[in-house]
């Protein structure tokens, strides 16, 4: 049945295909009929040809006609669905409504969500009737945004239409209303986009029903943003001329209504640097002053601009003290304002519009045009604020700038926005913070001269897991706003930067262990491995006659021993500085000067900077705080945030902090740098920053040369801090004009140790004692501090699977003492001239190390006599050995380990008098 079938569908299909053919099988016994038949069927088919493809062209026509139909409607519902989508959440609109937001304040709040402070009002508009703008500045707001304004109806359809095409031909020109720019201001935002346009139409023809054109014209001018954080006409008059809005004169108000195109461009004033032969006249109510550090756009001071700082003092012209003194030490710097040329070019187009509308006459136009800018700053009435609030500006402003807005937009934004801005502050903590810097029994040898207090100090309190500052103070007894923060200032790093660029990459390598023993001796006895160190030879500021592990030389803080174990880290001097480097760029420092081809004076790519600190501008506190809590959150780096989120007055989220991490390290080497850490507290120099009631502590101690600089940084299992102590740089006495010398820090290191207990006891008050989290990979041992092996009496340290101490001690071992920072050994500075090599360890001067580069980047050789309150004799045991008697035939030298040989010490040979006990592959040189 099948077959039967497909044969009857074949033959309908050839029946259809040529019915001539067909016909003519049919009659195939009448040749003259079969021909008449064809003839017939083909005249027949002929004629119906024409009709079909007249049917098939209205086919396609048809076609088209039904798909543009579809995509009209298509799009008639697109777009409504856009409007509708646009106005889903459009506020009911009304003059208290609108009179709200032109009040409205943007609000701080601490991590509770209780209140900060408010932005502050040094540019918050200050709204007025219109009655009081004076004559000129209405008209030329209209003649120059929205000439039809007092003939739409909210929306200027001509004016949108002509906006498209001139869009269309390239010739860009705005269509927006003054009802629609009031909408921008108050009810949507600056966003380029379809559905905010169509918002800002909506509520403009709805404003047009409920207020009149007086009143949309008076919430136009109490909120239009005329550059340099100013909103509003009274704001506008009185941050560039000093005076109300009511005396602004035709020309300034022509200048204020230009700006309003272009606030960064056509800002009334640009700021320029003094020339030196300015008189009274020329800068009065003209200055700027902006703080100066190492990582802004601002030119440093020259000799010039420092002695018209006198001139300018003496006229009465800088605001107070504090401002003086930090122009006189280069920490601030001093601008003039001058009029914007093409401000005044735009002031002349807004003045042509005014004369072309009949706003003026010929007469007042003439009069404008020939008018200079006579800029005039008020009086500044900052008021005092702590180095939080500035950070925090700071840091949203280069938020809102991120999200697209202009500096300007983003300062009026924050001045007057309504924005609500929440913070990472601990309110508790930070009031622990600044009650311990009010104290100047913190800071032995406070002093206060020339209205300045020394020394300064600044702290860092960070929750490592999630990056959030908790805490921050920039200095002491602050006068003023925006003035030196020093939390984010770079500062000599000294000893505090070993862990990060030395020991944490020896770790790293599975090669080096906590039980790795070096030579603690200067060049003299046992030279390094590279010829530049070798050269540079700095002093030691341990005993220098013995061997130590690695563990005890962090703890005590050998230089010597820091600069053999970095040149283990790579075959040549080159390989070693990259790699330091490197990881120093992984735990988030951004203040290394990485040139190949820089003057070695201005350069941190040489193992004096990288090794013992003296570096070029240095780390900051609070980039210092972030590393370390690298090292205690496991490896990973967070990038440190103060604010969570940004949201507009109605709750709408602007901008969402996410910070930037990554790995720096394996769990495993972070814990054993951990470990080791802990034994300068417990071990090593840095026993004053113990935190009473036992929750442990791991961190390190810095200073540097002369003990100018002075630092702790340290974490527990909750928070990392970092604390540093030194006097402000380059400050000149007012009366000579000559540089003050800085002054050592009394208790060097031990100092800043202490304060940092102070403050993290009080923190840490209620919080559970736990320990740090041991990795799954990491295994304890118990080793001889001296020459690092194995040992049943000796400390316990941490090792990672594969490595291990490689031999069991030959020292003897005797009971440890308790700790006391008086008993223990120095730290000492960074020479990078002649040593001298005398066998006598310098005075403690807590645990520092260098300065930067200046002066054969070492600075003096002689530390102060006492400057971390311990004596020059270490204990007679530490934990493991003893570190005055040196071992048999050792003669000082050291025992570095083999590329191989997972971290452990090699048995020194049977005589080596004098020299070194490594083996064949000797990486001091030898």
């Amino acid at each position: 049945m099948n077959n039967d079938n497909n044969e009857n569908r074949n033959k309908i299909r050839r029946k259809k295909a040529s019915s001539s053919s067909s016909t003519a099988t049919r009659n195939s016994s009448t040749t003259r009929s079969s021909s008449t038949s064809r003839g017939s069927s083909t005249s027949s088919s002929n004629k119906k040809t024409k009709p079909k493809k007249k049917k098939d062209k209205f086919k396609t026509l048809r076609s088209i006609l039904v798909v543009c139909l579809v995509l009209l409607v298509a799009g008639v519902a697109v777009g409504t669905g856009v409007v509708f989508a646009s106005l889903r959440n459009a506020e009911p609109i009304s003059k208290a409504l609108l009179e709200e937001k032109t009040y409205q304040t943007t609000r701080i709040y601490y991590a509770n969500n209780d209140l900060l402070s408010n932005a502050p009002s040094v540019n918050k508009k200050q709204p007025v009737p219109l009655k009081d703008m004076g004559k000129y500045l209405p008209k030329a707001i209209v003649a120059i945004e929205d000439e039809r304004f007092y003939e739409h109806g909210g929306v200027d359809i001509r004016g949108l239409l002509r906006s498209v095409v001139k869009t269309l031909t390239g010739d860009k020109q705005g269509g927006s209303t003054i009802p629609m720019q009031v909408s921008k201001m108050l009810l949507t935002s600056t966003e380029q986009s379809l559905p905010r346009k169509i918002k800002d139409i909506y509520y403009a023809h709805e404003m047009s029903k409920v207020l009149s054109k007086d009143e949309i014209l008076e919430l136009y001018l109490n909120n239009f943003f005329v550059g340099k954080g100013l909103a509003g006409a009274e704001a506008g008059a009185r941050g560039y001329f000093d005076k109300k809005a009511s005396q602004l004169t035709l020309g300034e108000s022509a200048l204020l209504a230009g700006s309003t195109q272009n606030p960064s461009r056509y800002s009334a004033y640009i700021t320029a640097k003094l020339e030196g032969n300015e008189t009274k006249d020329d800068v009065a109510n003209r200055l700027l002053f902006f703080i100066n550090t190492p990582d802004d756009t601002l030119d440093d001071p020259t000799p010039m601009e420092l002695d018209m700082v006198e001139k300018l003092n003496s006229w009465g012209l800088i605001p107070n003290d504090d401002t003086y003194k930090q122009l006189k030490a280069g920490t601030m710097v001093v601008r003039k304002a001058v009029p914007n040329p093409k401000a005044k070019e735009r002031r002349n187009i807004v003045l042509g519009k005014m004369l072309q509308t009949g706003a003026i006459t010929q007469s007042e136009y003439n009069e404008a045009v020939a008018e200079e800018i006579n800029i005039k700053l008020p009086k500044p009435k900052e008021s005092v604020s702590s180095s939080v609030e500035d950070l925090i500006e700071y840091k949203v402003i280069d938020a809102l700038v991120a999200q697209g807005n202009t500096k300007d937009e983003a300062y009026n934004m924050f001045y007057n926005g309504g924005l609500k801005i929440h913070t990472t502050i601990d309110p508790k903590m930070q009031k622990i913070l600044e009650k311990e810097y009010d104290n100047d029994n913190n800071f032995p040898g406070s002093r206060h001269s020339n209205g300045m207090t020394q020394p300064q100090s600044s702290m860092v309190i960070l929750d490592y897991k999630t990056g959030e500052i908790k805490a921050l103070v920039g200095g002491r007894h602050i006068t003023g706003r925006k003035t030196l923060n020093r939390a984010t200032t770079p500062q000599q790093p000294g000893s505090t930067i070993k862990p990060l660029s030395v020991y944490t990459p020896a770790i790293d390598t599975l090669k080096l262990t906590q039980a790795t023993a070096l030579s603690d001796t200067t060049a003299n006895l046992t030279p390094y491995k590279f010829k530049e160190n070798n050269k540079w030879n700095p002093n030691t500021t341990t005993p220098g006659k013995d061997i130590m592990s690695l563990r005890k030389a962090l703890a005590y803080s050998s230089n010597t021993i820091a600069i053999r174990t970095a040149e283990l880290l790579g075959d040549s001097y080159k390989d070693c500085v990259d790699i330091m480097m490197d990881y120093l760029k992984n735990f988030g420092i951004t203040t290394l000067v990485d040139s190949n081809t820089a003057n070695a004076e201005s350069n941190d790519r040489r193992f004096p900077a990288l090794t013992l600190g003296g570096m070029t501008h240095g780390i900051s506190p609070l980039e210092m705080a972030s590393a370390y809590g690298t090292l205690a959150n496991g490896g990973v780096y967070i990038e440190p945030t103060i604010f969570t989120t940004i949201t507009s007055y109605d709750g709408q989220l602007i901008v969402k902090n996410t910070p930037e991490q990554h790995k720096v390290v394996d769990p495993d080497v972070a814990y054993v740098i951990t470990d080791m850490l802990k034994a300068v507290i417990t071990e090593g120099i840095g026993g004053k920053a113990a935190i009473p009631g036992g929750m442990p502590v791991a961190g390190k101690t810095g200073t540097t040369n002369k003990a100018l600089d002075a630092w702790f940084v340290g974490y527990t299992p909750y928070y990392v801090g970092a604390t540093y102590i030194g006097d402000d740089a380059g400050r000149k006495n007012p009366t000579t004009g000559e540089f003050i010398p800085r002054e050592s820090v009394e208790g060097g290191s031990g100092s800043a140790a202490k304060l940092w207990s102070i403050v993290m006891r009080q923190i840490h008050e209620n919080l559970k004692k736990v320990d740090f989290k041991v990795p799954d990979k990491v295994y304890f041992a118990k080793i001889n501090l001296i020459d690092g092996g194995r040992s049943s009496s000796g400390v316990k340290a941490a090792f990672i699977d594969g490595t291990s101490p490689t031999k069991y001690t030959s020292r003897a071992n005797a009971v440890k003492p308790k700790h006391e920072e008086s008993t223990t050994p120095p730290e000492n500075q960074n020479n990078e001239g002649t040593v001298d090599n005398n066998t006598t360890p310098p005075a403690d001067n807590g645990g520092g190390n260098t300065t930067p580069p200046t002066d054969n980047g070492g600075g003096n050789t002689t530390p102060p006599a006492d400057n971390g309150g311990g004596n020059t004799t270490p204990p007679a045991d530490n934990g493991g050995g003893n570190t005055t008697t040196p071992p048999p035939n050792n003669g000082g030298g050291t025992a570095t380990p083999p590329p191989s040989n997972g971290g452990g010490n090699t048995t020194p040979p049977a005589d080596n008098s004098g020299g070194a006990t490594n083996p064949a592959s000797n990486p001091t040189g030898q």
